[in-house]
């Protein structure tokens, strides 16, 4: 009973595989927006960023979501030149609920890879070393590791997904603890972005304001998760 499980199970997975390939490779205009995109990204372009986004009319959210879940699966990306460019072309609220589903699905994409996948193809994504420096942090403190790490700017965003998917924290716990993490940095961020789009000083500040943050909550780690975290995963 269990081989033939196994078999159809691994079926599943590689029909999403190829299903994923051949998006990219087959359907029109798929391939050409993934790897502009990516590029304006790198390059933290925000003026062409912009062009790119509304140059899809009413689609515009939808493509800002898309670019920004996207961002998270390519290594090397900076997911905060997405969020100031949201906030930009669509104001700080619009821009920073935009910013946050994608960030959010971004995240449950790579965890899910991982989980379904393994480590092995985790790696393709993210270094080993880094992997195994998260592995022992989210294995020591479950979601509240999740939590903290999504708090501080500096800790990459895939990283953190990508690890939490290669251990037993339930896919719930780690959305809750994404989605509760990763709302104080881009609303910040977002109400900055609006006006400040060149000015990376405000960027800064609010960058080591949430570091500090972080670092508190840690050392208050052993009252925050037997009150809040006290969970079985």
């Amino acid at each position: 009973m269990a081989e033939p499980a196994i078999k159809k199970n691994l079926l599943y997975k590689l029909s999403v595989l190829a299903a994923a390939i051949s998006a990219y490779f087959f359907i029109p205009g798929v391939q050409e927006f993934i790897v502009t995109g990516i590029t304006y990204l790198k390059l933290r372009d925000f003026d062409h960023l912009r062009q790119l986004i509304l140059s899809h009319g009413m689609w515009a959210p939808f493509i800002s979501i898309a670019l920004m879940a996207l961002q998270s699966l390519v290594p090397l990306v900076p997911g905060l030149a997405i969020t100031l460019t949201n906030a930009w072309i669509f104001g700080w609220h619009y821009g920073a609920l935009y910013s946050w589903l994608g960030a959010l699905i971004g995240a449950m994409l790579d965890f899910g890879i991982a989980r379904w996948y393994g480590r092995p193809v985790a790696e393709r994504f993210v270094e080993a070393r880094y992997l195994t420096i998260a592995d022992n942090f989210f294995n020591k403190h479950g979601t509240f590791a999740v939590f903290i790490t999504r708090l501080t700017p500096i800790v990459p965003f895939k990283v953190v997904s990508y690890s939490a998917g290669l251990t037993a924290i339930p896919l719930s716990h780690f959305i809750i603890a994404t989605g509760l993490g990763q709302t104080p940095a881009i609303i910040l961020y977002s109400i900055l972005g609006q006006d400040l789009i060149h000015n990376f000083r405000p960027v800064l500040a609010i960058t080591t304001l949430l570091i500090l943050i972080s670092i508190l909550l840690y050392y208050f780690r052993d009252i925050i998760e037997r009150r809040f975290f006290s969970n079985k995963d």
